[in-house]
């Protein structure tokens, strides 16, 4: 049997880059989730900072310290509000300039794991028995923020492409 367009393609050039145009993500493989976890992710870390900085002394209200030194655990706080911008400055970092991003995307699933179980010990445990409804929020916020940190690393070879900006 004799093919009339054996020769000829099915599809032009013209034709596949308008169809290769309309759904870029799906044949480049990028993940077009990550602009909105990063957007939430730094949503949830502008939040935290300001919380913990400049309102660390309505935040230690919601706990039941006993007889621990109030100051002591607002300075801690305070700390946590450095470590959290600190480590996102560099998470932010290496995002931006494509710098080791998906170890340094699995480091950070750890460090986030790792916070929040020490948060747990050393202020979660003294939450008083009623905490505001606020503050549980923010702990569910902090589970979310972890599970979108884990999606970013486990699709971290699908991020977009170069030259990337805060909200590719």
């Amino acid at each position: 049997m004799r093919h009339l367009h054996a020769g000829q393609p099915l599809v032009t050039d013209e034709e596949l880059d308008a169809l290769i145009g309309e759904n870029e993500a799906f044949y480049t493989n990028t993940d077009v989730g990550f602009k909105y976890r990063n957007l939430f992710l730094l949503v949830v870390v502008i939040s935290q900072a300001v919380k913990l900085l400049f309102f660390s002394h309505l935040t230690v209200g919601n706990f039941k310290l006993g007889a621990l030194d109030p100051q002591a655990f607002e300075r801690y706080l305070v700390f946590r509000a450095g470590f959290i911008m600190a480590i996102s400055a560099f998470y932010l970092f290496s995002y931006l300039k494509n710098w080791y991003f998906e170890k340094v995307s699995l480091l950070y699933v750890g460090i986030a794991i790792t916070a929040l179980v020490m948060d747990y010990f050393n202020a979660y445990v003294y939450l008083s028995e009623s905490p505001a409804q606020w503050m549980t929020g923010l702990i569910a916020l902090r589970f979310m923020a972890v599970f979108c940190l884990l999606m970013n690393a486990w699709n971290a070879q699908r991020a977009p492409a170069m030259p990337r900006s805060l909200w590719s």
